[in-house]
């Protein structure tokens, strides 16, 4: 099977999807002329990225991921500054093509903010993972002293287990 992919101004050439996503990228961005850092895409003529650059197996044969015969749009994938905090951040997906359509550019602006508010969500939500233990804002003194007036009325939360509910099942036996 193969697919049109479109280009420049108004170029074209066929590649056959029955091969790795990594071949079919490694190719498509020689056939363009881009160097091998830049990280690349193809979205179809509506302006869907297909996110084969994300593919957790990019072993995984592109006819998986790609329709035959129909035609997409190489775009390039632009980051974050190296070295900066927003080193893996997705600033735009662009189309390398002459004059795209405004349609275009808007679909794939949506998906670049979509995707970039889905990692930062990501990202919050492993950094309050990380947060394991929490310490008791309040530390009492503990004296021997004291009668039952003095003490706090603060309660305890004890957790009980399985087998100290059973345990006390067996000594009311």
């Amino acid at each position: 099977m193969f697919i049109f992919i479109k280009h420049g101004d108004d170029q074209q050439f066929l590649v056959n999807t029955n091969c790795s996503v990594v071949r079919l990228l490694h190719y498509t961005r020689s056939k363009v002329g881009l160097p091998k850092t830049d990280t690349i895409d193809l979205c179809d003529e509506s302006g869907t990225m297909k996110l084969l650059f994300l593919t957790k197996t990019p072993e995984d044969y592109a006819s998986k991921f790609l329709t035959a015969r129909d035609t997409y749009y190489i775009c390039k994938v632009e980051r974050g500054a190296p070295g900066t905090r927003l080193e893996n951040a997705y600033k735009a997906f662009v189309p390398l093509l002459k004059n795209p359509e405004p349609e275009l550019i808007d679909a794939l602006r949506t998906q670049c903010d979509t995707l970039e508010r889905n990692r930062v969500k990501l990202l919050r939500s492993q950094e309050v993972k990380k947060v394991v233990t929490i310490e008791p804002s309040v530390n009492l003194p503990k004296s021997k002293g004291r009668s039952d007036e003095e003490r706090p009325t603060r309660k305890r939360l004890t957790f009980k287990t399985k087998v100290d509910i059973l345990g006390r099942r067996d000594k009311r036996r």
